[in-house]
């Protein structure tokens, strides 16, 4: 689609307000209805330059809303990424065939054979592209599952999986790519784990995902370490068999990955070992080793995808849950030392109230929800205007709890080191972890490793990112 000014105008106040702050956005716009068909697309998105020519300067996923007027169509526009260096379309369009040039359409949907010629000479012209395209085209489908406790399970797990990877400042551009269960899911089996559906095809140095023989074979390891930085690696996998070693007393069913940005390590765990009629909910465990941070967040569900409540009193869980997040933050508190780094709040629990899902889409989207320590949790449970449920019942939902963190606010807040614990050893990580299994809950753990750059520098890395 070629921008009329005003509209370029609109974007750029769009991408100055919402990306510094990690917010996803969408911009809606019309056009003639019948240059566009029904359907999700790669949606080029060009302006013009000093000159008056027009050059690609963004790429997005377009989908085809109801009309706008007699003749006219509202699409919206998701997933916007600008291009570092802008396309001019004259140069685009000079490397296709005559034939594919006589079907072109010069705004608009075009022809299946057209639109893949355009799409692979911009990945040709633009190498640096590959992984905002692969983003965007993995968030066209999504994958509808219904009211199935497996997949809501999996739904928790891919949520806090993108939660860790924001906590680390991280773009994690494959967790947008994953398979829907080929298998048909089942309430009283363990449910499949997100991240072995994720992160398409894995790279040799992937040691996480070697089962454990070959995690033993010296030679084996060695090939693999032998393109890498040989300080890193052994830290990584010396972290690794710590964490694996946690992990195997328990269950057998996990799955690991590694996201390596910026110098800095994240390795991801998704743990599981109970039925989905017998599972609990969720934890995020997030240990930041530089940092000797540890957060770790308790999942619960609103009791409806729209205007949902959660009813504290009837959930027979929370009671003993509570016990062990206060004992967690006793222990933290007791360990915190005066020359420790200083925190805006150095609790490490915290509790996430969120919509259930029904549908699972393919982008790197989390589930909305509310955040909360457990101290604000407890404080707004004796709170008057959340007694507004039947019978006076306390009752958390968007409609009366006063304030709350986000998905962005909060994420943000653990990435630049707000909140979470000081001094945290990783034998009180270990304990965390066994206290999440045997809670029966499903764990999503995160150990993230090398040196941290300033929040100044990172945050240039994060807009050259972009």
């Amino acid at each position: 689609m070629k921008c009329r000014e005003y509209e370029d105008e609109y974007l750029e106040f769009l991408e100055k307000l919402h990306q510094p702050r990690r917010h996803d956005w969408e911009w809606s716009f019309t056009r003639q209805r019948d240059l566009w068909s029904k359907g999700r697309h790669l949606l080029l998105i060009a302006s013009t330059d000093t000159y008056g020519r027009y050059e690609i300067t963004r790429v997005g996923k377009s989908v085809r809303r109801r009309g706008a007027r007699d003749q006219e169509q509202q699409l919206r526009v998701t997933h916007v990424r600008r291009l570092r260096r802008p396309l001019p379309l004259d140069e685009l369009h000079d490397r296709l065939t005559a034939a594919q040039r006589r079907h072109l359409v010069e705004e608009g949907q075009q022809s299946k054979g057209t639109g893949e010629a355009i799409r692979a000479w911009l990945l040709r012209l633009r190498p640096e592209l590959t992984e905002a395209v692969k983003l965007i085209e993995g968030a066209i489908e999504s994958w509808d599952f219904g009211d199935l406790r497996a997949a809501q399970e999996v739904a928790l797990q891919r949520d806090a999986t993108l939660a860790v990877a924001r906590m680390a400042g991280m773009q994690a551009s494959r967790l947008a790519e994953w398979d829907p269960p080929a298998e048909e899911l089942y309430d009283d089996t363990v449910p499949p784990l997100f991240l072995d559906m994720a992160g398409g095809a894995r790279h040799p140095d992937e040691l996480l995902d070697l089962p454990e023989p070959l995690l033993q074979d010296a030679s084996a390891r060695s090939d693999m370490l032998s393109d890498q930085p040989a300080l890193e690696d052994h830290l990584v996998m010396h972290d690794t068999r710590t964490m694996h070693g946690w992990l195997s007393d328990e269950t057998n069913h996990v799955a690991w990955r590694k996201f390596r940005e910026h110098g800095r390590t994240l390795l991801v765990a998704n743990a599981n070992r109970t039925p989905a009629e017998q599972a609990l909910g969720c934890d995020i465990i997030f240990y930041n080793v530089t940092r000797h941070s540890l957060v770790l967040v308790q999942y619960k569900k609103l009791d409806a995808e729209r205007g949902g409540f959660y009813y504290p009193n009837s959930d027979r869980n929370l009671a003993k849950e509570l016990v062990r997040m206060r004992s967690l933050d006793r222990y933290a508190e007791m360990q915190a030392g005066l020359v420790d780094e200083q925190r805006l709040d150095p609790s490490p629990s915290w509790i996430k109230l969120c919509h259930p899902r029904s549908v699972l889409p393919h982008t790197t989207e989390m589930i909305h929800g509310m955040y909360f320590s457990r101290r604000q949790f407890e404080s707004l449970c004796d709170d008057g205007r959340l007694k507004d449920g039947r019978g006076g019942a306390v009752r958390f939902g968007y409609k009366n709890v006063p304030a709350y963190l986000d998905n962005t606010l909060f994420t943000r807040l653990v990435e630049t080191g707000q909140i979470g614990t000081t001094g945290t050893s990783t034998d009180l990580v270990r304990q965390q972890v066994l206290r999440s299994f045997r809670g029966q809950r499903s764990l999503v753990l995160a150990t993230l490793t090398g040196e941290e750059a300033p929040q100044a520098a990172r945050n240039a890395q994060r807009r050259q990112a972009r």
